[in-house]
């Protein structure tokens, strides 16, 4: 049994185990895209509801988690060799190990003055030499680890948790929200962007309501609404219309369309009768967006079976009356289809940003400024073994390292070596 748990410690705590879970998932994405071209969304859709398959995805938080752990041991093990004169070296922590057996054994408290030349602290322990300079990464590794477990975490979460609810919010409505506390929305702006990524702003400025007072969304960062992120999908023009022909009363009907950009189509079926109407936002000849002005002049066809019987244009608020056919539009307001995305996952891909940053803002001054070297220096019967690691800088510890050594390896007394 403890060997079971030795093996299976040493897969789940492996460095290759993330590596071989994204490949397996590549290699189902290339298989799946030879049938359908919504290739990803597919793969997350089956992930999403086969446990087998998230399973697999939660390997990749797991493997981060053990990790962590075997990062603290290893950290754990390296400093109780500077405390502890029982506590033997674990050749998987060192870079090289080397067996001298010099003759006469030197004395290894006499070379402490040439580390110290060389930049390094030193310390007997019992027996035993160790010296040392420089910062641990191993903190900082930790934190890598602890994004990289975020990151997949949140993956795993919002694959097999993910809540969509897609919901029209309409200027001068309620917003739409599971409790219907929202506020009424006061006024949907699209603007010029003043930032270096996004050319357009959208602003959904919602009153006060049960949520706590006025309120303003974007596109980004999301806003949150009952426990839900708010993420801004297109948009459209909610209308009512009112719609007569010869060989039909009048039939009303309030609808929301995609209409956005300007010359894009959307088409509406009279349910009950012969009759569609293909609708268009016609851009103002003056160049400006209908959606910044709220001004909408709307195209549309008549279409009767398969043949177009009607063009014309009616402007929001107007009407258009031909051969015994009228199209009022009454109103015609700004809309946006929005997701309300219930996701979990989405905080702790959040932390993973924030924890990778901080990770390298860390990282970089301290493995190029002060990079930890380590060696010591245990005497066994009548040799002695040399250990040595290095986060930065191995050369220049290697050839300090193999200088000890080589006092230690040359016959003569080790006071006269370290005074020539």
């Amino acid at each position: 049994m403890k060997r079971f748990l030795n093996v299976l410690w040493a897969a789940l705590s492996s460095r290759a185990l993330t590596p071989v879970v994204i490949g397996f998932f590549f290699l189902a994405y290339i298989v799946i895209a030879f049938f359908t071209e919504e290739a990803l969304i597919t793969l997350i859709g089956l992930t999403g509801h086969s446990l087998l398959l998230g399973m697999v995805v939660a390997l990749l938080p797991l493997n981060a988690a053990c990790r962590i752990v075997a990062e603290a041991l290893r950290f754990r093990k390296g400093r109780r060799l500077l405390t502890r004169p029982e506590t033997e070296p674990d050749p998987a922590l060192f870079d090289e190990v080397v067996a001298l057996d010099p003759s006469p054994a030197p004395s290894l408290a006499d070379f402490q003055k040439r580390l110290a030349a060389a930049g390094y602290r030193s310390r007997m322990v019992g027996e035993r030499l160790a010296a040392w300079r420089g910062v641990s990464l191993a903190p900082v590794r930790v934190v890598f680890l602890a994004a990289v477990f975020c990151l997949f975490a949140g993956i795993l979460i919002s694959v097999q948790g993910r809540v969509v609810s897609r919901q029209s919010i309409i200027e001068g409505e309620p917003l739409p929200t599971v409790t219907g506390n929202g506020g009424v929305v006061e006024r949907i702006t699209l603007q010029d962007g003043t930032g270096s990524i996004l050319r357009k702003e959208l602003i959904i400025k919602v009153g006060a309501g049960g949520q706590g007072g006025a309120r303003e969304f974007g596109i980004y960062p999301p806003g949150l609404m009952d426990g839900a992120f708010v993420y801004p999908r297109y948009l459209g023009v909610a209308m009512e219309y009112q719609f007569s022909a010869p060989d039909l009363p009048l039939f009303r009907r309030a609808v929301v369309l995609p209409l956005y950009p300007p010359g894009r189509e959307a088409t509406e079926e009279l349910s009950g009768s012969p009759y569609r109407i293909t609708y268009v936002v016609e851009r103002p000849e003056d160049g400006s967006d209908p959606y910044a002005t709220g001004k909408f002049n709307l195209g549309f066809k008549l279409i009767k079976g398969g043949d177009v019987v009607l063009t014309g244009r009616v402007p929001g608020g107007g009407e258009f009356v031909r051969d015994g056919y009228r199209l009022a539009i009454p109103d015609a307001r700004r809309m946006v289809v929005t997701d309300y995305v219930r996701d979990y996952g989405v905080i702790l891909i959040w932390w993973a940003g924030f924890l990778f940053l901080f990770g390298i803002l860390a990282w970089l001054p301290m493995r190029l400024l002060a990079p930890r070297r380590e060696m010591f220096f245990t005497p066994d019967g009548g040799s002695v073994r040399g250990w040595s690691r290095s986060e930065g800088r191995g050369r220049k510890h290697a050839a300090i390292f193999h200088e000890i050594l080589d006092l230690i390896a040359t016959p003569r007394s080790a006071a006269t070596q370290v005074e020539e």
